[in-house]
């Protein structure tokens, strides 16, 4: 009878133990953005990560927000991520092997939209956790350039998660004559 309590009392917390397991921990990430041209850092550029969660089904996975978080660059440029414990918001969701990166400043071509920018990482958007990176941002000057250049706000994730980002984007959005993009 002990033997058959101990091994259900192992099998529950055996359950749990699986169940809490779907937890990834993300970064640290930190970094430094500069004009492609000149070198000089870019202070006031947006950095945003996302992170998602894949829903496997019959014909692939479907990608889900899970989390995101967001800065923008110092006097100097640089950039820092501290590290960030996911959790998907259902059980049978998996996490993805990183986040996925935006850095916006206006005037600049957009990481990892812009073909320009240096460097860019595989798999496309993400950044290497726990070592410092340089980015290099292309400078636009053409209007339309800028203009094409605004595809690079995310989608599909909560506004309130990239308020910051979307405060730049809106101000690159006023100088060139569009209407900024509602903040929640």
């Amino acid at each position: 009878m002990k033997k058959l309590l101990m091994i259900m009392v192992l099998m529950c917390i055996s359950v749990l133990a699986v169940g809490c397991s779907n937890v990834k921990t993300y970064g640290p990430y930190q970094g430094k953005v500069i004009d492609a041209e000149t070198k000089a850092p870019l202070e006031g550029a947006a950095v945003l990560v996302v992170f998602y969660a894949n829903e496997p089904g019959p014909a692939g996975s479907i990608s889900h927000f899970a989390d995101a978080l967001e800065t923008v660059t110092d006097k100097n440029g640089e950039f820092r991520i501290p590290e960030n414990k996911v959790v998907p918001e259902k059980k049978r969701y998996f996490l993805g092997s990183h986040g996925y990166f935006t850095i916006f400043k206006p005037e600049y071509g957009c990481y990892p939209n812009h073909k320009d920018v240096k460097p860019m990482f595989v798999p496309n958007g993400m950044l290497p956790p726990k070592e410092p990176v340089i980015i290099e941002l292309p400078r636009l000057t053409a209007k339309d350039e800028r203009l094409e250049n605004q595809r690079c706000e995310p989608t599909l994730i909560p506004k309130s998660k990239y308020k910051r980002f979307l405060i730049i984007i809106n101000n690159e959005r006023k100088n060139l004559g569009l209407d900024p993009e509602p903040i929640e």
